[in-house]
């Protein structure tokens, strides 16, 4: 088949999606800045003149639908490329054997790793790809002269994909930030966004998160703030106080189960596990614990987590079950044990040394808190926070567990053990 020739106006800005020089390719920002339209443009166009495997993902791929699939269709029809045949699940150039591609990172990790001859593979919605993601994909990427393409709206300060790529000075990677204003300046910004622009400018923390790509800023309502959560990040102190360790145990399918070991107010290490039986989860904990027996082990002994706690002291550990819906220490400010310790983390927060790790940034500065009809101090509960579109806090709960100090606790008679 004989291809057609068309003549593209490409906008500018984007013109090193060309250059094959570069290793790491990286676009972010706001809204309308053009990302999506212009990569995959870039991508439809390289593809007519040369053969490519391009691997399309992101961190979350549940169906096709997920995926960048329809806007490269409606490219290829808007532009008429009749020598792209459109599939279920890839598209291909019948012309140049040009071949995309399309796999979701967090359940492909076997067969992402198997993936094999890559020229180019773009990440969509960076801002989501985990570090353990990025670990994996960017050894998976390895044929000589392949490039990776990254696109986001940033999320948070640690956003992994601006951490490694962004923050970092490398001759291999071109970052570029690109707003609305690239589209605006050259007339391709449509009047019903300007219009949006304008609505949004009256609330100045959505209008430079939503069109100037900057961090999501916090709400009044949340616990911890996140200058103190970066503070405690970057703060060096001693491992200098009693080692005590943290347990949140996973309920459900996608829940992790996450240990948590501090000395004094510094955290030593901790550890994400998934899809674990009881036995097994007791058995890594062990090992997390180096086996110490007399160092206090605080579990979230709710639901299945009961049965850690339970198999814990029967193999001779010091456990303290811990009830998030239990009693408060301070009963007249809290509602429940879970509220008294977010406020106590918060209290700490200036003396702690914290990992730096995004996902807790996250969780940790996101949680929000009411006022019960008593006038009592309330955190949400993890299914209004997941309502909210965050996943389960685990992280930040096996944190707050870890950290909860002797006024937090009950006695253990309060906990049947």
């Amino acid at each position: 088949m004989e291809q057609t020739k068309i003549k593209i106006k490409f906008v500018a800005a984007f013109k090193e999606l060309f250059n094959k020089k570069w290793r790491n390719i990286v676009f972010y920002g706001g809204r309308a800045g053009g990302k999506s339209q212009a990569v995959a443009l870039a991508l439809l166009l390289r593809g007519r003149n040369e053969k490519y495997r391009v691997l399309c993902t992101r961190e979350y791929q549940n169906s096709i639908a997920d995926s960048v699939h329809k806007l490269l269709k409606d490219l290829i029809d808007k532009y008429e490329f009749t020598d792209y045949e459109i599939l279920k699940d890839r598209i291909t150039n019948t012309v140049t054997g040009t071949e995309f591609i399309f796999k979701g990172l967090h359940n492909n990790v076997v067969e992402i790793k198997s993936t094999e001859g890559i020229d180019i593979c773009w990440v969509e919605e960076a801002q989501s790809i985990t570090k353990a993601s990025l670990d994996i994909l960017t050894p998976t990427i390895r044929k000589q002269g392949s490039q990776l393409i990254f696109t986001y709206n940033r999320m948070n300060e640690l956003d992994p994909v601006h951490v490694q790529y962004a923050l970092k000075q490398s001759d291999t990677t071109y970052v570029k930030k690109v707003n609305y204003d690239v589209l605006d300046a050259i007339g391709l910004l449509p009047d019903v966004i300007k219009l949006e622009i304008e609505a949004d400018k009256s609330d100045s923390e959505l209008f430079a998160h939503k069109w100037l790509g900057e961090p999501l800023g916090q709400s009044e309502r949340s616990i911890v703030p996140r200058s103190a959560i970066l503070e405690a990040m970057n703060r060096k102190i001693d491992d200098d106080g009693a080692t005590e360790y943290g347990v949140d145990v996973a309920r459900m399918g996608d829940d992790r189960t996450v240990f948590w070991h501090r000395k004094g107010l510094k955290t030593v290490k901790y550890r994400v596990l998934q899809h674990l039986r009881t036995t097994e989860v007791c058995d890594q904990l062990e090992a997390f614990a180096n086996f110490d027996k007399e160092s206090l082990i605080k579990i979230d002994d709710t639901g299945v987590g009961g049965g850690v706690t339970d198999e814990m002291f029967k193999r001779g550990y010091s456990v303290h079950a811990i009830n998030f819906g239990g009693v408060a220490g301070d009963n007249d400010k809290y509602p429940n044990w879970i509220s008294e310790a977010w406020f106590n983390m918060k209290d700490i927060m200036p003396e702690c040394q914290l990992p730096m790790n995004s996902d807790l940034l996250m969780e940790l500065s996101t949680r929000q808190w009411n006022q019960d009809t008593k006038g009592k101090r309330r955190v949400e509960s993890k299914n209004e926070y997941k309502k909210r579109g965050f996943r389960s806090p685990d992280l930040a709960d096996a944190c707050i567990i870890c950290y909860a100090m002797p006024s937090n606790f009950i006695t253990a008679d309060d906990f049947n053990m």
